[in-house]
């Protein structure tokens, strides 16, 4: 697995792997539950902690207590984790309207267009 740009955060590979894997997962897990699903060579436990804090950081892991454990879980699908990323843009100007305008008028691809309209019709009057 390459490097990738997850909800507009870095990831290195072993860090990719990791997020594959918890979203693989049906229930949060620990860190000594994780290594063995990573693909070899074998990761030493502190490495895993190591990726699975800096996930945190970036806002794309998050860890609960359960049972005297800590585990871990991706904090949102794909889709989620980059609709965050999107809200937290949008949230940082004054303007938000005209970010989004132009964000529309920059959009080649009418599927797309299409794709936002269908979701304003979803979402329905407010």
């Amino acid at each position: 697995m390459a490097r990738r740009l997850i909800a507009g955060q870095r990831v290195g590979r072993l860090e990719s792997e990791v997020l594959d894997r918890l979203w693989q997962v049906t229930t949060p897990v620990s860190g000594r539950e994780l290594a063995p699903m990573l693909s070899p060579p074998e990761r030493a436990y502190t490495t895993v902690m190591t990726i699975l804090s800096r996930l945190m950081a970036k806002g794309l892991v998050e860890r609960e207590l359960i049972d005297g454990t800590y585990r871990y879980r991706a904090a949102g699908t794909p889709e989620e984790l980059a609709a965050q990323a999107i809200e937290r843009l949008v949230a940082s100007v004054t303007d938000r309207g005209a970010v989004l305008a132009h964000f529309v008028e920059r959009i080649e691809d009418p599927s797309l267009i299409d794709d936002l309209r269908s979701a304003l019709e979803q979402l329905g009057p407010k």
